[in-house]
């Protein structure tokens, strides 16, 4: 019972200093960093990156939790590279196997890293924080999806449990088939079924390259590219699209094509993908969300003229664009500044052209109503 007591008493002490300096510093940190890379200036961007994450270690604990006595720390990370304010070239070298070694000493803003990690932690929480579901094929294994995942879990993203995935994937069913070549359509299917707003799918193609440099060292260059593709799992819409590429060196063929695909992945969210995803969640959370607001039972020309003229006048919505009409079925898009729970409760139960608006169905921004 005594060493028990020992070991919650160093425990507690460990975790004094972490609330005490729950703010951490401000100002600018002084850091050595160094990055490799295919080319110079992905190798400047991996030492900025790095440069970054040694700030944020000194600055920001997400969690702190005791487990078995252990004090562990999840720290948060962010690859924005805008908060390294300046830099100086310490090391600068095109290395034997054709990649690019590059050490810096940068200055970096801590206060402009706290700024970006809480614009972002708002940005999600605006967006009543959407799940992603990633979904990504490659061959011998999963490396580029755990890159991704691993990525997007720092960033503070709410994501489907991998295993789930995994499963999925054991499948391979013609749905899992479309979504990773890049159908939206199935890729919107998929991530709606497993609980996600939206679903980043994607296919890695690796190959061996022969390097007469690597050769004389008994290794092989490894290569790697990823396509993906970034879809609202509510209306089937593209959000973003990009490829990437990496190389990796390693005296086991597998071995170096796998490590590819895991720098293919990290190169393809640092090259503006994730910049793409968080412009597209501002641009919702700016001009609104778009809703597909199917209306059932409409009489008529007239009648399908006044619902939608009823749905401009709702507070909040921006716009309502027509996307058919026939069979007594009206689809509207409708641009909403807001979250569909809300434009529901605003529009149902309300009396339009002589009828009763019911909303029957919601699922992510798909809305089904009928006039009753």
């Amino acid at each position: 019972m005594k060493r028990l007591f020992l070991r919650l008493f160093a425990v507690c002490l460990l975790l004094i200093p972490s609330f005490v300096a729950a703010e951490g510093p401000s100002g600018d940190f002084t850091v050595d960093s160094e990055g490799i890379g295919n080319t110079r200036e992905e190798a400047l961007l991996l030492a900025k990156r790095e440069a970054i994450e040694k700030g944020i270690g000194t600055m920001l604990v997400s969690q702190t939790e005791v487990k078995n006595f252990m004090l562990q720390k999840d720290v948060v990370i962010t690859q924005t590279a805008g908060s390294v304010r300046r830099y100086d070239v310490l090391l600068e070298q095109h290395l034997p196997d054709g990649t690019w070694q590059v050490q810096i000493r940068a200055v970096v803003s801590l206060d402009s890293i706290r700024a970006d990690l809480a614009a972002l932690k708002i940005l999600l929480e605006s967006m009543d924080k959407p799940r992603m579901m990633v979904l990504i094929k490659e061959d011998g294994g999963n490396y580029a999806e755990n890159a991704v995942v691993d990525y997007l879990r720092g960033k503070g993203f709410d994501l489907v449990d991998p295993a789930q995935t995994a499963a999925l994937m054991n499948k391979g069913d013609d749905l899992i088939q479309r979504a990773t070549q890049g159908d939206p359509v199935a890729a919107a299917k998929i991530g709606a079924d497993n609980g996600a707003e939206y679903v980043l799918v994607g296919t890695v193609s690796k190959s061996q390259v022969a390097n007469p440099l690597l050769q004389s060292s008994g290794m092989v260059s490894g290569q790697a590219s990823l396509t993906a593709k970034v879809v609202n799992c509510s209306n089937g819409r593209i959000v973003a699209s990009k490829a990437s590429s990496g190389a990796s060196p390693h005296i086991s063929a597998d071995v170096a094509q796998s490590q590819a695909a895991g720098k293919a992945a990290q190169k393809l969210m640092d090259d503006e993908l994730f910049e793409a995803i968080v412009a597209s969640f501002q641009d919702t959370v700016n001009n609104g969300v778009n809703l597909e607001v199917t209306v059932r039972n409409v009489a008529d020309y007239q009648a399908q003229k006044g619902i939608a003229a009823f749905f401009e006048g709702v507070t909040g919505v921006n716009s309502v664009t027509k996307r058919g009409f026939g069979n007594g079925e009206l689809k509207l898009s409708v641009l909403y500044r807001g979250q569909a729970d809300a434009f529901c409760d605003a529009v149902d139960g309300q009396n339009v052209t002589g009828k009763t608006l019911a909303v029957t169905s919601v699922a992510g921004s798909g809305i089904v109503m009928t006039l009753k």
